[in-house]
């Protein structure tokens, strides 16, 4: 009875076949980002379709539930699309940077952890002793996002190279975010400082 709610998709892309395992409750978006990581083809560049329908056709579809839209288990889709500028030097550059910022995010996680236990004054005395140390590794972080930014920057593209464009932005966004996230633990770090002493 628990398994009552497993929706089984079966999916093809071409030769590619590939099988996914969801809820009824999944939204036509979230089944789009599980196909995008199953077959690399960007949710933009997608169209799926069940029983001769698209159920990605407007941007208001990809909010509705699988269930509403009458998939069965195991439901059979078709993925239309392509691969995204895949031979294009410049998409397998931006796809090493944005590799790069998840590892920057993931350091920056972790710092910003460290910061919240002195917060709350549940930091062990070394951690705290090192603040000037984190504001530096930060800055430096920082400075990583802003040459990757300024890489991103000097990359040119062709009109039809939708894929890329739309990739690039997508980093670029990312490291804004990430680079605001620097500055607010850096002054977050600084007021730590100055309590502390």
């Amino acid at each position: 009875m628990g398994n009552d709610n497993i929706l089984i998709v079966q999916g093809k892309n071409g030769n590619k076949k590939f099988e996914l395992h969801v809820t009824f409750q999944t939204s036509v978006g979230d089944l789009c980002a599980e196909i995008e990581r199953e077959t690399e083809i960007p949710i933009h560049c997608q169209r799926i379709i069940y029983n001769g329908r698209a159920l990605n056709n407007h941007a208001e579809d990809m909010n509705k539930q699988l269930g509403t839209l009458g998939l069965k288990s195991p439901a059979k889709v078709l993925v239309l699309g392509k691969k995204a500028d895949e031979e294009d030097e410049n998409y397998k550059q931006m796809k090493k940077w944005e590799v790069s910022c998840d590892s920057l995010a993931r350091q920056l996680n972790g710092f910003e952890k460290d910061l919240l236990e002195i917060e709350r004054g549940f930091a062990p005395k070394p951690l705290i002793d090192n603040l000037p140390k984190t504001v530096k590794k930060i800055n430096c972080l920082a400075e990583e996002l802003m040459t990757i930014l300024i890489s991103l920057d000097e990359l040119s593209f062709k009109e039809n190279q939708k894929e890329a464009r739309a990739k690039r932005k997508c980093i670029i966004d990312k490291i804004h975010l990430l680079h605001k996230k620097c500055d607010e633990m850096v002054l977050s770090a600084k007021q730590l400082q100055s309590g502390k002493s």
